[in-house]
């Protein structure tokens, strides 16, 4: 049997959720707080007999057995008399290693407990020819755990009892061999071990010991030295493999929690591989497991809004959704709007310094934000698409932000028009580089004032100065081409080719439209490129720089590139240079001083537009 709708309404804080059409793999997205387990929740209790009048399915068979039972293909759970089927053919036992048409359930809460030995008897049966009740799949899987492992113990123990009475009875009739075509039970799980955790290799199931062991270089290892993510997917996978579903609906509820994406992107494919005709439903805030599964059924639940009347918050995403374009001009996919409801853009990686270092900044004063690295500036097109297309939308309750170095636009260029055209949403800092607020001399020195004697230079705010001075003049030939290059780069702009009214041409017709959208572009290029203004450019950004620097105008600090300045500084201070970023936050915070109190008052206006 497979989900092929959904209706639930009053299950807050979802007030209206109606969906249909679902495939074989349903992913509900969404961000923190808009309910998608309460509402998996209250699925799992419409399955079980015991939820409210606010769910109803749409149930379809996918075995004749189910067909056989209802007297025909579908159910809708909205007409008592389906639901009474419903329950007639899932509230029966079945056998443990054929869970045939039944629910599932994987919550979030997957640890492992301390595993209590079994008390073998003389007469042990194969685990696999009991009956189990048919909601056992439904409770906690951390006590789910104990049971599959005393199964393979069991299943292993019952194998050599049957080998040994084989022997036996062909003793006594005679016989001085004996066939070893016996299947081994540990088999299937050394094939999903190894899908899973390649190169290490599940080696035995000890009975007597009762302890799971594993290969890996050539030494044997307990279960229990693997990573907590690796014994989470094996409770997992093994779980579901002890059962060998069919025609089940699985729940599974944030797969990705503890794992890396490359794991939990194996778990998946391997719980898939088990079984026939299972339906996953994946409850989940990966933007990795929602951009993956485009192609089945992504439903996002949007936010409540308290002037939304009656309006559906299931969003059935597709591939070629115009958000989903939208957001690729930052080199994200729809998968994004799961992660939160406040989504601020920033430069970087998210092993990058800077998401560190905003993160830092961040803390907890603004839990309504969450920072999303959106790769180097090189990565969005223009800053006029992203107004456009992201920062003046609202996707489906869920509102982006955008944080940006001073490089991100030409110097001298003023930002104030696409700031306001924004709306406030995106934000540039007046600094070059967000490493230009680590120039406070007297921040540093109190930096190094545990760290070097009293007469070091690193103590004086006036020597620091001086030395940040003089690195920044070795600096203004790279500023300046920095500059130039950005500014004439923009000017010049993306090459585009695309002829208008080209719809029904013949060969040579286009042919000569793109011969002539190209010679339209290579002029605009040519006059963009202008030498005497590249010149003009380089003197007067020149001049200027060592004015200030001449001067010692404070402005100078931030203006020159601080990301190469401060790198430089750390190395001639002979410290590294992420330390230094993190002992100067410190030493700002324990001195009262505020070089970030820009970029908190961003953060700030951003939590409360």
């Amino acid at each position: 049997m497979r989900l092929v709708a959904i209706n639930a309404r009053g299950v807050k804080p979802i007030e209206r959720f109606e969906v249909s059409n679902l495939s074989d793999v349903v992913v509900l997205a969404g961000p923190n707080g808009v309910g998608k387990s309460r509402l998996v929740t209250h699925l799992l209790q419409h399955f079980q007999g015991a939820g409210g009048p606010g769910v109803s399915v749409g149930i379809e068979a996918t075995d004749e057995g189910e067909e056989k039972i209802w007297g025909k293909k579908s159910l809708d759970t909205s007409v008592p008399a389906d639901r009474t089927l419903l329950q007639r053919s899932l509230q029966r036992n079945r056998l443990r290693r054929n869970f045939q048409s039944s629910v599932i359930y994987f919550e979030s809460d997957r640890s492992i407990q301390n595993i209590a030995n079994y008390a073998f008897t003389w007469d042990v049966t194969d685990p696999w020819l009991e009956t189990v009740v048919w909601n056992s799949t439904i409770g906690g899987l951390r006590n789910r755990f104990q049971d599959t492992l005393h199964s393979i113990f069991r299943k292993v123990k019952s194998l050599e009892g049957d080998i040994a009475r084989r022997a036996r009875d062909l003793k006594k009739a005679g016989s001085e061999t004996m066939p070893l075509d016996f299947e081994d039970p540990l088999n299937p799980f050394r094939e999903v071990f190894f899908q899973l955790l390649a190169p290490k290799t599940l080696v035995d199931a000890d009975a007597r010991l009762q302890k799971l062991t594993y290969s890996f270089e050539g030494q044997t290892f307990g279960i229990e030295s693997l990573s907590s993510g690796e014994r989470e997917v094996l409770n997992i996978t093994f779980d579901f493999l002890l059962r060998s579903p069919s025609d089940c609906i699985v729940f599974f509820d944030e797969p990705e929690l503890h794992l890396h994406p490359e794991l939990s992107y194996r778990l998946l494919n391997t719980l898939r591989s088990i079984g026939s005709r299972n339906q996953f439903l994946l409850c989940t805030h990966s933007p990795d497991i929602i951009s993956a599964t485009l192609d089945q059924s992504v439903v996002f639940i949007a936010p409540k809004k308290a002037d939304d009347v009656d309006i559906n918050q299931a969003i059935v995403v597709t591939e070629d959704d115009d958000t989903n374009q939208a957001l690729r001009l930052l080199g994200h996919s729809i998968g994004i709007v799961a992660l939160g409801k406040r989504i601020v853009l920033i430069e970087g990686t998210q092993a990058s310094l800077d998401k560190q270092l905003y993160g830092a900044l961040l803390k907890s004063k603004y839990p309504s934000l969450v920072l999303v690295p959106s790769g180097g500036k090189q990565s969005i097109i223009s800053f006029q698409s992203v107004v456009e297309n992201v920062l003046q939308r609202t996707i489906w309750g869920v509102e982006f932000f955008m944080l940006c170095d001073q490089d991100s636009a030409p110097w001298g260029s003023p930002m104030g028009d696409v700031e306001e055209q924004s709306k406030g949403r995106l934000r540039c800092l007046s600094k070059y580089h967000i490493e230009n607020y680590f120039l406070d001399e007297e921040t540093l020195a109190k930096v190094f004032d545990p760290l070097e004697p009293k007469d070091s230079w690193l103590r004086s705010p006036v020597a620091i100065r001086e030395e940040l001075r003089k690195i920044g003049k070795s600096l203004i030939s790279y500023a300046v081409a920095l500059r130039v290059s950005r500014e004439f780069r923009l000017s010049a702009g993306n090459v585009d080719l695309m002829p208008k009214g080209c719809h029904g041409k013949s060969e040579a017709e286009i042919v000569a439209m793109l011969s002539e959208s190209s010679k339209a572009e290579g002029k605009r290029i040519v006059a963009s490129l202008d030498e005497a203004q590249i010149a003009a450019g380089a003197e007067k950004y020149f001049r200027e720089l060592n004015e200030l620097l001449d001067a010692d105008n404070p402005k100078w600090k931030d203006v020159i590139p601080g990301k190469q300045l401060l790198a430089r500084f750390a190395s001639k201070s002979r410290i590294d240079l992420p330390r230094l970023k993190s002992s100067y936050m410190h030493s700002a915070e324990a001195m009262g001083s505020k070089p970030f109190a820009e970029v908190d008052s961003i953060f700030q206006q951003f939590s409360k537009i």
